[in-house]
């Protein structure tokens, strides 16, 4: 689409958050979870009393868009190099590392200190970022021109 990788990477990995995003909200409104990834997102800059607040959709939307436009750029990147064969598996194996590396770690300590998560909630986050790496691969796949 453009020829710039990095903004064609911004864009795939914030349309890639966007379903993820959407995945998310549907299983919260289906009451598998109690909180949203913006809420989540959020905990690392607020204390929980403000966890539910329009200000911690808004830090944590930043965050979390910021953060996937960073993530998208890298899976270009990578796609750059490896080429897109196995797509799929690519978006897939890198959402779930991105899933074990952000919440397995950096956002782990912080989510179960602030807005603790029991079993349906973590299923939750591994469905949508499964459903997050099925979007990379997609939007991937129709917006990233190898040839670039």
């Amino acid at each position: 689409m453009f020829k710039d990788r990095v903004i064609t990477g911004a864009l795939i990995g914030i349309l890639a958050d966007i379903i993820k995003l959407i995945a998310n909200y549907i299983m919260f409104q289906l009451n598998f979870t109690t909180v949203v990834f913006w809420q989540i997102a959020a905990t690392r800059f607020l204390e929980k009393e403000f966890l539910h607040s329009p200000a911690a959709y808004l830090i944590g939307g930043t965050a979390d868009l910021t953060v996937s436009a960073v993530l998208g750029v890298v899976f270009v990147i990578i796609i750059y190099f490896s080429g897109k064969d196995y797509l799929w598996l690519k978006g897939i194996g890198y959402a779930m590392f991105l899933w074990v590396s952000l919440f397995g770690t950096i956002l782990g300590i912080s989510v179960q200190e602030k807005i603790p998560q029991g079993p349906s909630e973590i299923i939750v986050t591994i469905i949508a970022h499964l459903v997050y790496g099925l979007a990379f691969a997609l939007f991937t796949k129709y917006l990233y021109e190898e040839d670039e």
